[in-house]
């Protein structure tokens, strides 16, 4: 009798696993087709294009933002699980952008030093920004939104203010 317990007991924990594993599996084979489709947009320069891509993210537990500058098009996702929104930029956009993206040295950005630490007690979101040159990503150390590096802060400044106007 102990036998069959034992045996059952096995049996339906393994199945179960089996069964989260799968789950797994699915999950994240829905996010890499969640990211399939955001990842349309063209993510190569072109040679039209002056300005790499672009990406500024700023979390906290209940707030999320995500402003992508590509092409001549800005996207904004305010939610995690939301598509983001996109916009073509108006020509004075785009340039305040170009001029802010050309006053940085991107290959500085993973060396930059968050100015604040308001981040550590939820003080102020996480953020980061990720700059995309064709194979090559410069990616910053996280800071506080509402506090960027001073090196950066005109760019996402920018960034912040054209997005806030579009939504």
């Amino acid at each position: 009798m102990k036998l069959i317990t034992i045996l059952s007991t096995l049996l339906i924990t393994l199945t179960s696993c089996n069964c989260q594993k799968k789950a797994t599996d699915v999950g994240l084979v829905g996010e890499k087709s969640e990211n399939t489709i955001v990842s349309e947009k063209p993510s190569a320069m072109t040679e039209n294009q002056d300005l790499p891509l672009i990406v500024y993210e700023s979390s906290s537990r209940g707030y999320f933002r995500m402003i992508t500058i590509e092409g001549r098009r800005i996207y904004v996702q305010s939610a995690r699980a939301a598509k983001p929104v996109f916009w073509e930029l108006k020509p004075e956009d785009y340039k305040a952008i170009e001029n802010d993206y050309k006053a940085i040295n991107v290959t500085e950005l993973p060396s930059l030093k968050a100015p604040s630490e308001k981040r550590f007690y939820d003080g102020a979101p996480i953020a980061n920004l990720k700059v995309t040159i064709g194979e090559d990503v410069f990616l910053t150390p996280e800071f506080d939104g509402g506090t960027p590096p001073a090196h950066i802060e005109k760019l996402v400044n920018t960034l912040l203010r054209i997005a806030e106007k579009l939504n």
